[in-house]
């Protein structure tokens, strides 16, 4: 039985209240980590974006507990103040059993919560009772539906979403994830809680926002709709390796 604690999230629900917008970005290592704590970003989320965003692998469910572990121990190792947050692997994720294993080991690796996709009141039922805060994910959840697509689009399931987010507050949920539903919805769910309700692809009137590391600072060429891109990394890096390039060559021929 894993100890009933108080919960580290509590803060966000109080932000929650008071207005003030909650800021969440994805990070897979430890230099980006001491970053994005620096400015201040509320909570940094290993996301199983890890696998396609850093590992190569072709989908998310590809991701292993082990390689997670791996990126949450570097990544904690750069926080000083913010809240980490880590993707229950799609391989950890087969029943309740395995859930509340990885959840454990990650709880080792310094997570002060996991998230969990998908509606599940009996996870966080015992997420509630456990030494880690449980952060729930609905609308569109890459590691349960195939392709990209909007959700809750028309009354019944729009309802449907309504109606499971609260069933998951009341089970103990801290936060909700909603990704890919239309503004509306987005927004009334947020005022049907007491918990966050973080947006990606939902608007701007949920309580924060949550977005890919990579797509923020421009690390691939690809831009999404939804992406708050800032800046081109991936110009600025191609340009300091062809600058080195030339670096080189220039000095070789100076030696000749």
């Amino acid at each position: 039985m894993y100890p009933i604690h108080m919960k580290q999230a509590s803060r966000f629900s109080k932000l929650k209240q008071d207005g003030i917008k909650i800021s969440m970005l994805t990070c897979y290592d430890y230099p980006s980590a001491k970053i994005q704590d620096a400015c201040g970003i509320d909570i940094i989320f290993v996301g199983d974006s890890l696998a396609t965003n850093v590992l190569g692998y072709a989908h998310q469910n590809d991701l292993n507990l082990q390689e997670m572990r791996h990126h949450v121990r570097a990544v904690a190792r750069g926080i000083e103040h913010a809240y980490l947050l880590a993707d229950i692997p799609y391989a950890a994720s087969r029943d309740l059993t395995s859930i509340m294993d990885a959840t454990e080991q990650l709880r080792q690796d310094g997570v002060d919560g996991v998230k969990v996709e998908g509606f599940k009141p009996d996870v966080f039922k015992a997420l509630a009772a456990s030494a880690v805060d449980g952060w729930a994910h609905l609308g569109f959840t890459p590691q349960l539906i195939e392709k990209p697509s909007m959700q809750a689009k028309d009354s019944e399931s729009a309802e449907q979403l309504v109606a499971e987010c609260i069933q998951l507050e009341a089970a103990g949920a801290v936060g909700i994830i909603l990704e890919l539903v239309p503004t509306a919805v987005a927004q009334r769910v947020s005022q049907s809680l007491n918990i966050p309700v973080i947006g990606i692809g939902a608007g701007l009137n949920c309580d924060g926002q949550v977005q890919v590391w990579h797509d923020l600072i421009g690390l691939e060429t690809r831009v999404y709709k939804h992406a708050f891109r800032q800046c081109d990394a991936h110009a600025a890096q191609t340009q300091a390796v062809k600058a080195y390039i030339r670096l080189i060559a220039d000095a070789a021929s100076d030696e000749a």
